[in-house]
């Protein structure tokens, strides 16, 4: 199933969910995505379990801010979320470790 959309990435990120590897594991990532098909999102880890809904919450254990595009390049791997940092295009605010982990948590990372 192509992954094109903002949906089609949350839906992906549902289905590829690894929960061994959240063992530990606490925490939220809000994202907030610019652009087109843009908008905010909040991914919930607590202890090998995960849900993702739409919305924005005031203190989130990281925030990401990217275009859409952006975002879902990073996700796909189509491209280093470091040199987007550089350029300032991918914005992390908050856990470093986190942020660093998360991909890592589903299939296919």
């Amino acid at each position: 199933m192509p992954i094109e959309t903002i949906s089609d990435l949350l839906a992906a990120y549902d289905r590829n969910f690894v929960p061994e590897r959240a063992e530990g594991i606490e925490g939220t990532v809000q994202l907030n995505l610019t652009g087109e098909d843009g908008g905010n999102y909040v991914l919930h880890f607590a202890d090998k379990t995960y849900r993702s809904e739409e919305g924005e919450i005031e203190d989130p254990t990281v925030r990401v801010t990217a275009d859409t595009k952006d975002w879902m390049d990073v996700s796909l791997g189509n491209v280093n979320p470091m040199m987007l940092m550089m350029k300032g295009k991918l914005k992390v605010k908050g856990s470093v470790a986190l942020a660093t982990k998360f991909q890592s948590l589903f299939k296919g990372k």
